[in-house]
Formats: C-alpha cells, sequence, structure tokens
C-alpha cells in the first residue's frame, strides 16, 4: 500500500501504520508523490539525514516517532488537495512563504505538533473559506 493512501484508511489503521513503523520506501514515496525533494521533505520533519539513509541502505522501518512525522505530510497533503487542484501546487504552496504563519512556509511547520496544528486549522480555514 502506498503511503500516500493511508490517508483515506481509517483512524485505527493509520495509528497501526505509525506505530509498526512505516517501511524504509516512505519518505521516497512521498516525496515523490508531491515532487519536493527527499532532502527537503527531511529538513522539513527534522529526520537526521544519516538515520534516513541508514534505514534505506539496511531496509530498515523508521520508527513510530519518525512514521508520525513522515505522517504529518501525508496529512496535510491530504487537506491541502482540498484547496488545490495537484499535487504540484500542493508542493508550490507547501514551499512559499505565508504571513499567516509568521512569513514561514508551510513544508517549515511541519517538526513540531503544535506547529503542525496550527497548518491543519489555517488549511480547514481555507477549505471553507474564512478569512485568516
Amino acid at each position: 500500500m502506498s503511503i500516500l493512501a493511508l490517508s483515506d484508511k481509517p483512524r485505527s489503521a493509520q495509528i497501526a501504520a505509525v506505530r509498526r513503523g512505516f517501511p524504509h520506501t516512505a519518505l521516497e514515496q512521498i516525496a515523490a508523490g508531491l515532487g519536493l525533494s527527499r532532502s527537503k521533505v527531511i529538513d522539513a520533519l527534522a529526520i537526521s539525514p544519516r538515520t534516513a539513509a541508514w534505514r534505506q541502505r539496511h531496509r530498515r522501518s523508521f520508527t513510530t516517532s519518525e512514521s508520525e512525522r513522515l505522517f504529518r505530510l501525508v496529512r496535510v497533503r491530504r487537506l491541502a488537495r482540498e484547496v488545490f487542484a495537484t499535487d504540484a501546487a500542493v508542493a508550490e504552496w507547501l514551499e512559499t512563504p505565508d504571513g499567516s504563519l509568521g512569513g514561514k512556509a508551510p513544508l517549515q511547520m511541519l517538526a513540531t505538533d503544535l506547529e503542525m496544528g496550527r497548518l491543519e486549522n489555517l488549511l480547514k480555514a481555507m477549505i471553507h473559506g474564512v478569512p485568516v
């Protein structure tokens, strides 16, 4: 199953997948699905580049914590697709600084759960046409 498709699964399946740990291919699936570089995703999610390379080289799953951070980008993609028509448009939005985020690009708001909540609130406001 594609990691990007996990956002369409029931919450219990999402939790189980995160707890199991995403496969070593998850990072590439997410980056490729959004047309982002692997290094941008690693930086945005505060995953150690050495750890990511080791997991890929040794075909080891990501930890629960790393998987949860990877899943943040999957969740944001799903919400952003309700606003933007394509993954390319989502990627462009993710990389563009936004005044309502203090001048940060949305991609810079994925490292912590608190920032992720702010990003989700912004996307929900955009979906419902609420001024931010």
